[in-house]
């Protein structure tokens, strides 16, 4: 099918729907330079039947430490807001680690959601993130639009939890919540490295274990001098204590900022035809680059000291000029 059909069968209903939008996420995450494909074929839809493309009520990103239990804290919101709202579709985006070997993901994330499997409206996407270090695969803006495309009205985009390069997160979700717990080193520290700069939320999960109520009260000082913009919260998605307010924070800042979110979003679209444009114009420099072979091939002559960096370069965009 091409992306036209799969984009007009992922606005229906059924399974067959769900086969399409999820043959239409595979094919961005494997080649997000088409996501402007998906945007022309959504528009002509909308051109026939008066519709819009549908964008989901707010993105939430999830991120913070290894071993934080950003997993079990999304598995926790997603049953949280089945339970609120049982007509509304909940997506989830998990950015795996991948192998350094295969550059296959380990698929954690669908393990601890194995409970909504069966749920047909929860709809759980595990990406690789490939070595890209801002912990989002390359391809996760595009299988975020076509979640909405599936009529999705919440997503939850949970990060690898990387360090402080997770502050890509903040360019793709409505609002970032960064996840801390107990016993996992020095936390304050690890919000000086950056995320207290893109949270919007901070949750102190494993509320059960020693110090966590003393790591709350230390991160709501901090961001008390710094200017806190959504507060802190106190859970245990293990056991589900505090979830419900957390849930409830959630609400009501969708309620207040959810049209301002809409409406960036909408912006960021040419940003992401941009991106996809130079994603698409890496790949074919990274292509043409590596059929140019032998002792007079842009590499060689850098190594050898025959061309500059600049040099090579301009050599391989006339290479891809004068193939066309």
């Amino acid at each position: 099918m091409t992306i036209a059909e799969l984009v007009r069968a992922a606005r229906g209903n059924g399974s067959a729907a769900i086969r399409a939008a999820a043959r239409l996420m595979t094919i961005l995450a494997d080649s997000p330079h088409r996501l402007p494909e998906v945007y022309h074929a959504a528009a002509a839809l909308d051109a026939d039947s008066g519709d819009t493309l549908q964008l989901p009520r707010f993105l939430l990103g999830l991120t913070g430490a290894p071993g934080s239990g950003k997993s079990t804290l999304t598995d926790a919101l997603v049953r949280e807001w089945r339970g609120r709202h049982p007509d509304r579709r909940v997506g989830v985006v998990a950015v795996d680690p991948s192998s350094p070997f295969t550059g296959g993901a380990v698929l954690g994330d669908r393990v601890r959601m194995m409970r909504h499997a069966t749920d047909p409206m929860v709809y759980v996407r595990s990406l690789a993130s490939r070595g890209h270090l801002g912990g989002l695969a390359l391809g996760v803006k595009g299988v975020v639009r076509v979640m909405g495309v599936l009529g999705c009205d919440v997503v939850f985009l949970e990060t690898v939890g990387v360090g402080q390069s997770e502050v890509e997160v903040a360019g793709v979700a409505d609002l970032v919540m960064v996840v801390l717990a107990p016993g996992l080193g020095d936390s304050i520290q690890l919000l000086k490295a950056g995320l207290m700069e893109i949270g919007d939320l901070f949750v102190v999960n494993k509320a059960d274990r020693p110090d966590a109520a003393r790591l709350q009260a230390d991160v709501a000082s901090m961001l008390g001098e710094a200017g806190s913009r959504a507060g802190t919260y106190l859970v245990s998605a293990e056991e589900g204590r505090g979830i419900g307010a957390l849930a409830d924070g959630l609400e009501i800042l969708g309620d207040r900022d959810g049209a301002s979110w809409q409406e960036r979003r909408r912006r960021m679209i040419e940003e992401e035809v941009r991106d996809a444009i130079l994603e698409e114009a890496s790949r074919r420099l990274r292509g043409t680059l590596a059929g140019l072979r032998g002792p007079d091939a842009p590499v060689a002559a850098v190594l050898d000291g025959r061309l500059s960096v600049e040099e090579a370069a301009s050599r391989v965009v006339q290479e891809i000029c004068r193939r066309g």
